[in-house]
């Protein structure tokens, strides 16, 4: 009966991005403007996620609006699935994960009324502890792929494979997200 019991609860979750409001700041340094960002998962301002965990994986949705600078806005939403590895083996409801995520994201320039939207997936791994009710989850978020298409005048949408938005730099560059949150129990 208490076996029974204990896989028949239900479980949700809400959750913020630590990063995304500093993100959205618009900082003094060229330095900060590029890297804070890689350490907020490109989430810009205010970032909900929320989502449902059963069994040794997770479903979930974040929702994010805000802007990189003065002069746009960045709206976000994204579905993902995480399988906790560790949690299969130990059933301890933390550990490392493995997962992947879609986002859309509208990035509009209220100067030049410019609209660019894109699409991409991308993979994660990291990992989750859970102390009580509170939830804090490290990941990595790996870029996989982008559809891009936008309202300017002579330009061409376009799919193409992309693991890092500054490949100058490093042909390869998984964000950070460092998100804190709250579970919510309730039994079938």
């Amino acid at each position: 009966m208490a076996a029974t019991s204990q896989t028949n609860i239900k479980s949700y979750f809400l959750s913020t991005n630590l990063l995304s409001p500093i993100a959205g700041m618009n900082k003094n340094s060229t330095v900060a403007n590029v890297l804070v960002p890689l350490f907020s998962n490109l989430e810009y301002g205010f970032t909900l996620s929320g989502g449902y965990y059963k069994n040794y994986y997770s479903l979930e949705t974040r929702l994010t609006y805000g802007k990189s600078n003065d002069y746009n806005s960045i709206p976000q939403i994204q579905f993902g699935y995480n399988f906790r590895v560790l949690d299969y083996f130990k059933k301890n409801e933390s550990g490392w994960y493995i997962g992947g995520f879609a986002r859309y994201w509208l990035y509009h320039n209220k100067y030049t009324k410019a609209d660019l939207h894109n699409i991409t997936t991308n993979m994660t791994i990291g990992y989750v502890w859970k102390k009580k009710r509170i939830i804090y989850d490290l990941r990595l978020n790996q870029p996989l792929t982008i559809y891009s298409s936008s309202t300017v005048e002579n330009t061409k949408s376009s799919f193409e494979l992309n693991t890092s938005p500054m490949p100058l730099f490093s042909p390869v560059l998984p964000f950070l997200s460092i998100n804190i949150g709250y579970q919510f129990k309730k039994k079938e």
